[in-house]
């Protein structure tokens, strides 16, 4: 008989089989460490996982932030102090007020012309940005447009079909032409986004 470490006893069998369950247990521990380690957030430099201290708030760019997704996604990152969020509307009133509807801090977020049926719009938008002389650490191509039950077509300023001029080529044209100053980027959780919920189905 074999005395366990709690004062009782077994055969020597059932010691061993202990033993290779507890080997196995803390083997599948070590693994999943390790998969968590390796599996941490795309972009996230080493020194961020040794308590690296950023001194400056990221810049987000979200388009559409003005409603639905893109406005919690906007009220989300100010609120967390981490970023300053650059809300791409085209309606300027409609987003100003949306971000005092949600009570964002004036200095958390700055909002810029952006109408996406517009490729001009979309080229005018970045040389604004360019201008602004602020570093871009993430974009969210948030914005979209949906009319499953119009009748007839609408175009965009380019003529191509709205939903596929504003929900793809706009947002393609704008990764595209920023995705040089992500590249730059030296914040921790610099990404792009693109985001598409119910108006993926039908575009």
């Amino acid at each position: 008989m074999t005395r366990l470490g709690s004062g009782g006893w077994c055969s020597p069998w059932e010691a061993g089989n202990k033993n290779l369950k507890r080997r196995r247990a803390n083997h599948l521990v070590g693994v999943v460490k390790a998969q968590t380690t390796a599996v941490a957030a795309p972009g996230l430099k080493q020194a961020t996982f040794q308590g690296k201290k950023v001194l400056r708030k990221g810049v987000v760019v979200i388009t559409g932030a003005s409603s639905g997704l893109g406005l919690a996604a906007a009220k989300a990152l100010a609120e967390g102090g981490k970023w300053h969020v650059i809300m791409a509307c085209r309606d300027f009133l409609k987003a100003e007020k949306a971000a005092q509807s949600v009570g964002l801090a004036k200095e958390n977020y700055t909002i810029m012309h952006l109408d996406l049926a517009s490729l001009d719009s979309v080229r005018q938008f970045v040389g604004s940005f360019w201008q602004s002389g602020r570093p871009l650490d993430a974009l969210v191509c948030n914005a979209a447009t949906y009319r499953p039950t119009a009748r007839t077509p609408t175009f965009t300023a380019d003529g191509y079909e709205m939903s596929v001029g504003v929900n793809h080529l706009a947002h393609f044209l704008l990764a595209n032409l920023l995705l040089e100053d992500l590249k730059k980027s030296d914040y921790p959780s610099r990404r792009l986004i693109i985001l598409g919920s119910i108006t993926g189905i039908h575009t």
